[in-house]
């Protein structure tokens, strides 16, 4: 049992080690646990503050045994006796070696921010069932696509859980979420295009070389994270397009390839999106490398926050309602397809999985349209009757 102190719980075992005592999971399971230090008063407070952590992780749910003592004989025991918020953070320290660190980025905002202080997140891992999961995922006020990502974190999380003995089975396997009939929509990300006086009210506005940034986004329909990570190199100006190839945002640090291999693409150029490049090039052309800089002190954007900032004060300047920078894009798509393009083409454009995608964002453009095609529907059938007339005649 080793030699009292005046700190409970923490005792002297040997001339060179420090015992303390907890209870875990929970009592009347004691722990006892040897720390390899010299038992000098300094020393044996230490050992107390250490035991007070353990005490405060425990209740917490955070204490992970097999890391607070790895040489235990009962670190292995406890193992996988782990809550899941605890487990899903070793695991996300895990992924720092082999994924980017934009998706590395959404998984974080995924366990930080929706399981960690959730019910969910207070299981054993060992005793999660596909009940808990369903009941957390239905609770969440948010779209389907943005529930659908979260349960994809997990998912990919418990499947590696499995993998490595920790549990059994995933409980996910086999199992699918029944979607909301009604969805709720993200109102930052559905579309609300700029008119076209407001498109002039804004490079009207704009005095320095954010004006052709502007332009070019207007024009191509690319994502801010590819516009600031477009370079010379990738513009073919024989054929007139753009590569997009790489993309750049705040979470990471340095360039990296797009998240889907179908947003790596060639994008058509039309003419302003040619005369915003025609204006670039008297500015960062013969420097080389990215195209459109920070005006602020014309090096590369480090990230997408900046570029939201610089927007933000233009439309204030310009006296245009606020909406996110991504409304470049979606002005492009909801313009192109008013203008009767088709589907599949702005699906090309816009780096798109297929045209359901495209579809599915822009419907109300598309049907916006419709009594302009079918207006033309209407003109040849005319056209037919009338050649008939002609002929009887």
């Amino acid at each position: 049992m080793g030699t009292k102190t005046k700190y409970k719980n923490v005792s002297i075992v040997s001339e060179s080690s420090i015992q303390v005592s907890f209870y875990y999971p929970a009592k009347p399971t004691r722990q006892r646990e040897r720390i390899e230090l010299i038992p000098t008063p300094d020393n044996l407070e230490k050992a107390f503050v250490f035991l007070a952590e353990i005490n405060v992780a425990i209740k917490d749910g955070t204490f992970d045994y097999s890391v607070t003592f790895p040489k235990s004989p009962r670190a292995r025991k406890y193992q996988n006796n782990r809550l899941l918020k605890t487990w899903l953070k070793n695991w996300l320290h895990e992924q720092n070696e082999h994924l980017k660190e934009s998706t590395l980025n959404d998984y974080r905002k995924t366990i930080n921010g929706q399981i960690d202080n959730s019910k969910l997140g207070g299981i054993r891992i060992t005793a999660i069932t596909w009940a808990d999961i369903k009941k957390w995922a239905l609770a969440k006020k948010v779209c389907n696509k943005t529930r659908s990502n979260y349960m994809s974190v997990l998912r990919t999380a418990l499947n590696d859980a499995a993998d490595d003995g920790t549990i059994e089975f995933n409980p996910m396997i086999g199992k699918k979420l029944k979607q909301a009939k009604v969805e709720i929509r993200s109102t930052s990300n559905k579309a609300d295009p700029f008119s076209w006086e407001e498109r002039v009210a804004i490079f009207d506005s704009s005095n320095d070389q954010f004006k052709w940034f502007c332009q070019f986004g207007f024009w191509t329909g690319m994502r801010i994270s590819e516009l600031i990570a477009l370079e010379w190199d990738r513009i073919d100006w024989i054929h007139g397009t753009a590569r997009v190839d790489q993309v750049l945002t705040q979470a990471s640090k340095n360039y990296e390839l797009p998240k889907t291999q179908h947003s790596i693409r060639d994008v058509e150029l039309h003419g302003p999106a040619l005369d915003a490049l025609k204006e670039m090039k008297k500015l960062t052309f013969l420097e080389g490398g990215i195209i459109f800089r920070n005006p602020f002190d014309e090096l590369p954007w480090n990230g997408d926050s900046p570029v939201r900032k610089k927007w933000k004060g233009l439309l204030k300047k310009a006296g245009v309602r606020y909406r996110s920078p991504k409304q470049l894009r979606h002005t492009y798509a909801s313009t192109a397809l008013m203008e009767g393009e088709d589907t599949g083409y702005v699906c090309d454009q816009l780096g798109h999985e297929d045209e359901a995608v495209t579809f599915r964002h822009y419907n109300q453009f598309i049907k916006a349209n419709r009594v302009e095609r079918g207006s033309k529907l209407e003109a040849a059938w005319k056209a037919q009757n009338q050649l008939k007339r002609n002929y009887y005649e």
